[in-house]
C-alpha cells in the first residue's frame, strides 16, 4: 500500500511538472475581450510583420507588346517609388506562359504575376497555377461586372482585369464612303476593290476561329451548350449545321480570291496601314497604330449583319494573375491591384488603345473612332472560361484546312471528333 501511494504521488508530481513546462512553451494568446481593446496594437504589429516580409523584388511575365510594356515600365517605376519594391519583367508570349510556368514555377524561376485571357482561366485553375485574389467590395466596385465574372471560377475571383475587348470593322474613308451593312454588301465591295496582283483588297479578316466565330454563330453554331451560366463540355456545336454554313459563307471570299489563303493579322495590319485595304476586322488594340498611319481617313463601325442578323463577336477579358508559386503572394496581389487601379488603367488605355474594364473611364471616351467598338460590344459573346476551352482552339486546325481547299463539313467533323476525344481523355 505504501509503495502504491508513493508511486501515485510521484506520478502526480511528474504531471504537474509537465504542465508547467507546457505552459512555459505555449505561445501567448490574448484573452477574450482583449482583441477589441488592443486591435490597434495588433494591426500595427501585423503591418510591421508585413513590412518585414516585403520583398526587394517582384517578377512579372509580360506579353510581347511594345505599347503595353512601355506603360508597365511607368507603373513599375511608380510602384518602386511608393513601396521600395523593384519590379522586373520578362517577355513571355501569352500562349507560352502556362506551360513555361508549370516548369519554371516549382524551381523558383517563375514570375509573381503573369498575364492571361479569360478562356484559359479554367486551365489555369485546373493546373493549380494561380491563387484567388482578395478584393474588398470597394475594390470590385471600380470594375465592370462582366470583367469580374469573366475571371470568376467556382465562386473565386482569380484576376485583376486589365482590358476588355472585342473586334469590329475599321475602314479607310478614302476607299470606302460608308461601311456595308450586310455581309452580302461586303462581298460586293470586296469584288469591286480587290486586285490581288497589287496586294489591294476590299475586305480582310484573319482566318482564325476567334474572328470567324461571327460567321459560325450567326447561322447557329456555338462552342458549348450552356444553361444558367453553366457550360456543358459534352455539347459542342462547332460542327453543327450552323457552323458548317457559316464557314461555307466565309469560304466564298477565299474561293473567289478576295481573301488570300496565307493571311495573318500581321499581313492585314501591314496592308491596311499602307492604305491598300478598304475594310478590316480587328480590335481596339490597333486604334493607335491605324490612326497614326491613316489619320482622318480612319473610321470604325460594328460588324456587318450576317444571315440577316446582328453579327456577334467574342468578348475577351485579359487579367493579371498571381502565381501559386510566388513567395510573396500578398505583395503580388498588391502590385496587380496597383497596375489596374483607375490611374494606371487610364495610362494603359492611353498607351495601347485597349479598353479598360472600368466604367468611369469608358464613359469619358467620346472619340468617334471608338464608335465601332461601343456599338459592337453589346453584341458580344463572352468566351467560355472552363478548362475544356483550351482544347477548343484546335478548331483553328480545321479552319486552316478549309482555307486550303478542305471540305467544310468533313473537316469540321474530323476536328470536333478529335476535340471531343481530348476532352474525354482530360476528364479521366
Amino acid at each position: 500500500m505504501n509503495l502504491f501511494k508513493n508511486k501515485t504521488l510521484w506520478d502526480l508530481l511528474l504531471i504537474v511538472s509537465l504542465l508547467f513546462v507546457l505552459a512555459a512553451c505555449a505561445p501567448e494568446r490574448e484573452e477574450v475581450g482583449q482583441t477589441s481593446q488592443n486591435s490597434g496594437e495588433g494591426d500595427s504589429e501585423e503591418k510591421e510583420s508585413e513590412e518585414a516580409e516585403k520583398p526587394e523584388q517582384l517578377k512579372v511575365w509580360m506579353n510581347d507588346e511594345e505599347e503595353a510594356i512601355a506603360a508597365a515600365e511607368e507603373m513599375f517605376a511608380a510602384y518602386k517609388e511608393e513601396t521600395g519594391i523593384e519590379v522586373v519583367y520578362e517577355k513571355v508570349p501569352m500562349p507560352d506562359q502556362l506551360q513555361k510556368l508549370s516548369l519554371a514555377g516549382p524551381t523558383g524561376d517563375g514570375p509573381d504575376l503573369f498575364f492571361q485571357p479569360q478562356d484559359r482561366l479554367g486551365d489555369v485553375v485546373a493546373q493549380g497555377l494561380a491563387v484567388p485574389m482578395e478584393y474588398t467590395d470597394e475594390d470590385l466596385s471600380g470594375f465592370s461586372d462582366v470583367a469580374i465574372d469573366a475571371f470568376t471560377y467556382e465562386s473565386e475571383i482569380y484576376g485583376a482585369p486589365v482590358t476588355i475587348d472585342t473586334y469590329f470593322i475599321y475602314y479607310n474613308k478614302s476607299l470606302v464612303d460608308a461601311p456595308p451593312e450586310t455581309i452580302e454588301e461586303v462581298y460586293d465591295l470586296a469584288k469591286e476593290l480587290t486586285d490581288a496582283s497589287k496586294d489591294q483588297f476590299g475586305f480582310l479578316i484573319s482566318p482564325e476561329f476567334y474572328y470567324l466565330y461571327s460567321f459560325m454563330n450567326s447561322y447557329g453554331g456555338y462552342v458549348f451548350g450552356e444553361e444558367n451560366g453553366v457550360y456543358d463540355p459534352s455539347d459542342i456545336g462547332l460542327n453543327n449545321d450552323g457552323s458548317i454554313k457559316g464557314l461555307q459563307e466565309f469560304k466564298k471570299f477565299i474561293d473567289e480570291g478576295l481573301i488570300p489563303k496565307s493571311l495573318t493579322v500581321d499581313v492585314i495590319d501591314g496592308l491596311f496601314t499602307e492604305g491598300k485595304v478598304g475594310m478590316v476586322v480587328s480590335g481596339p488594340w490597333n486604334i493607335p497604330i491605324y490612326q497614326e498611319a491613316l489619320g482622318d481617313d480612319l473610321a470604325t463601325a460594328p460588324l456587318p449583319k450576317i444571315n440577316g442578323k446582328t453579327a456577334p463577336s467574342f468578348v475577351g477579358v485579359k487579367s493579371w494573375l498571381v502565381s501559386s508559386y510566388s513567395e510573396h503572394p500578398k505583395w503580388a496581389m498588391d502590385l496587380a491591384k496597383f497596375m489596374t487601379n483607375s490611374e494606371n488603367s487610364q495610362l494603359n488605355y492611353d498607351s495601347t488603345g485597349e479598353m479598360p474594364p472600368r466604367p468611369e473611364i469608358l464613359k469619358q471616351i467620346d472619340d468617334p473612332i471608338y464608335e465601332g467598338y461601343t456599338k459592337q460590344i453589346p453584341n458580344g459573346t463572352p468566351m467560355p472560361n472552363i478548362p475544356e476551352m483550351s482544347i477548343v482552339w484546335d478548331i483553328d486546325d480545321a479552319i486552316e484546312l478549309i482555307v486550303n481547299g478542305g471540305d467544310v463539313e468533313e473537316v469540321l467533323n474530323d476536328v470536333v471528333s478529335n476535340i471531343k476525344q481530348k476532352i474525354d481523355m482530360s476528364a479521366q
